[in-house]
């Protein structure tokens, strides 16, 4: 008698015991779908701005390339008139354009989303991120060319200027190209998620 009270009761305890696991294995299960689901969410949300930005730099860049291109063709149709850089740059060409690129996108992905990189997109964005810094650089040469030599009129310097426009111009080609890439593979990316 007293065994058979023993394994009743032992028989109830695993009982017990058993719903008391399965609700907190159901519990974990829900806590981790949730939780899985939000990153989901939060994942896609920040490919969203990311691909909102390049979209953004894409269209300024394209309007840059384009005006820059200009100034290129109207610094040669002058270079050889007794004319200052400076007057060519501001009155002939309305100005040197320069594209102000947005890479906070690529800076929040790299640092919030460790657990659920793309590799591949990883390695798009931060081709891009180093072709901006190269750009960037081509431009701050260009600046320190044409700071000193605004006011010289000599072939020999339009000519150079026109060589460091033609060198940034084939970086900011190449990132427009970059651009056009990735937009391309995002849209494919959204639409088999969908």
């Amino acid at each position: 008698m007293k065994t058979s009270q023993i394994l009743k009761k032992a028989k109830n305890y695993f009982k017990e015991l058993t719903i008391v696991t399965a609700g907190v294995l159901i519990a974990l299960f829900i806590s981790n779908y949730k939780e899985n689901s939000k990153a989901r969410d939060y994942h896609k949300s920040s490919l969203k701005t990311i691909q909102k930005e390049v979209q953004n730099n894409y269209s300024n860049l394209k309007i840059i390339i384009e005006k820059q291109t200009k100034l290129v063709d109207t610094i040669n149709k002058y270079s050889d008139d007794k004319i200052t850089i400076g007057d060519i740059i501001l009155a002939k060409g309305d100005g040197l354009k320069a594209s102000l690129l947005s890479n906070s996108g690529l800076e929040f992905y790299k640092k919030n989303q460790i657990n659920s990189i793309d590799f591949e997109m990883m390695s798009k964005l931060i081709n891009i991120e180093s072709i901006i810094k190269l750009i960037d650089a081509k431009m701050e040469k260009l600046m320190d060319y044409l700071y000193p030599n605004l006011f010289v009129n000599s072939e020999e310097s339009k000519k150079l200027v026109v060589m460091h426009m033609k060198n940034l111009l084939q970086s900011e080609i190449q990132l427009r190209r970059e651009y056009e890439k990735f937009l391309e593979e995002y849209e494919k990316n959204i639409n088999d998620t969908e």
